[in-house]
Parts: C-alpha cells; sequence; structure tokens
C-alpha cells in the first residue's frame, strides 16, 4: 500500500516538475533558437572588437538610423525610445485618396490581432506635414480607431520624414502627377527590438523585405512573422534574463 502511495506521488511529482525543467533546460540553458528565424534586411556592417586581447571582425545587421518625430499627442517620439519594441513602420497622409485608407485599415487588423501583446506597436510617418498637424493627426488616430499609446502618427520636417523613409527602404516625395500631390510606398516595414529590419523568404529564398500594405496575403504573412518575431524576442530577453541574474 505504502509502495502505491509512493509510486503515485512519483508519477505526481513528474508530471508537475517536469515541464518546468524542461522548459527551463530550453530557455536558459540554450544558445540556440529552435525556430526559423526572420532574415536581416539591408546593408550589414563589420567592425572589429576585442576579446581577451585578441581582436576580431564582428558583423552587424543594419539598423534604423536615428529619428525624432512629433506624435498626434504633441510629444516626441525617437527612435530610441523604440529599443525593446517591435514595429511596423509605414508611410501614408490624412487626405490621401488612394492606398492610404486600405493601407491603414489592413494595418489596424494586425494592431487588433497583436491588442494583447505589449512590446508591438505602430508607426505612421506622414509625407504631408504641412497640412498633417498634431490635430490633422490626432483626429485621424480616432476615425481609424487606432489605440492610442500604440499607434503614432508621426509628423516633423519634410525633409527629415523623407530622409527617414530611404532609411527605411521606401519611397516618400512630392509628385505633382499623383493623385493627392505625393507619391509613397504601400509596403510595410517590420522592425525588431534593436532597430533591425526583419523579414522572410519566399519559397525561392528570396527575401521579400517588406510587405505589401493592400495584400490580404501579405498582410496575414505579416501576422505569421510577428509571431515568430515574438517568439525570438521572448527567447531573447529570457536568456537575457537569466544571464544578467547570473552575474549578480
Amino acid at each position: 500500500m505504502n509502495r502505491n502511495i509512493f509510486n503515485k506521488k512519483a508519477v505526481l511529482i513528474a508530471v508537475l516538475v517536469l515541464p518546468s525543467v524542461l522548459y527551463f533546460i530550453f530557455v536558459y540553458g540554450a544558445e540556440d533558437t529552435f525556430f526559423q528565424t526572420l532574415d536581416y534586411v539591408g546593408p550589414s556592417k563589420v567592425v572589429e572588437r576585442v576579446d581577451n586581447g585578441e581582436v576580431y571582425q564582428d558583423t552587424l545587421p543594419y539598423q534604423i538610423p536615428p529619428f525624432e518625430f512629433t506624435t498626434q499627442d504633441d510629444t516626441l517620439l525617437s527612435s530610441d525610445e523604440m529599443r525593446g519594441k517591435i514595429y511596423v513602420a509605414n508611410f501614408f497622409f490624412s487626405t490621401c485618396p488612394t492606398i492610404c485608407p486600405a493601407m491603414n485599415f489592413n494595418v489596424k487588423q494586425v494592431q487588433d490581432r497583436f491588442i494583447g501583446y505589449e512590446d508591438i506597436y505602430y508607426l505612421s510617418f506622414t509625407v504631408d506635414p504641412e497640412h498633417d498637424s498634431v490635430e490633422v493627426l490626432k483626429a485621424y488616430e480616432k476615425e481609424i480607431g487606432a489605440v492610442n499609446g500604440r499607434w503614432y502618427f508621426l509628423t516633423g520636417e519634410k525633409s527629415e520624414i523623407y530622409k527617414t523613409a530611404k532609411d527605411f527602404f521606401l519611397n516618400a516625395m512630392e509628385d505633382a502627377a499623383a493623385e493627392g500631390g505625393f507619391l509613397h510606398s504601400e509596403q510595410l516595414v517590420l522592425i525588431d527590438w534593436e532597430g533591425r529590419i526583419r523579414s522572410r523568404r519566399d519559397d525561392n529564398g528570396n527575401l521579400l523585405a517588406v510587405y505589401d500594405g493592400l495584400s490580404a496575403d501579405e498582410i496575414g504573412k505579416l501576422k505569421d512573422d510577428i509571431k515568430v518575431l515574438i517568439a525570438e524576442y521572448e527567447k531573447y530577453k529570457s536568456v537575457s534574463e537569466y544571464k544578467a541574474s547570473k552575474k549578480d
């Protein structure tokens, strides 16, 4: 009888403890990531590092150059503040008569899908800052159902906005021949917690780099890739926290 009780307790302990032990080993004991991660987009940079007196070369992925713009709440938002956060970026203008309504409708679908994950944000840069004032962007936020504090509509100096578009490898410019007077990309860009552009590859191994903001299929792929990036980020945070605790 006592032996049966002992066996039952042993089984119960194994059921309760083993999953936690396996999780601990997987998250904290493994340096490798056991799922397909997204690739980096943009030209990498080679830097020299020194370790134990030995100089070696390290390759760093492309990072979005620094930026700072004004939000719809009349506050400043910088690239530094976006460190530690995943975000989706695009370019638009509030009076756009063509692609912007559909593009930002799709961004809202992504926003709503990940509303429960607090480290996902959305940055929409206006290409018409002379019209899209703080007040205009605030009204636009409410009109499309953007969540305040998670989706930022940014304005500032036109030249800086257009430069930032190029930093994201997107187009933004004035064009008298275009409807509404501005030409800009309809693509969305996915940025990780260190300001690096991330993307999947297609079936032929080609790096996609961007997501078509007008395509339901591409929006579906973006949602899937955000899930992958979230998993990678959670793994990164867990390992970083564990390593930090071992140093204390």
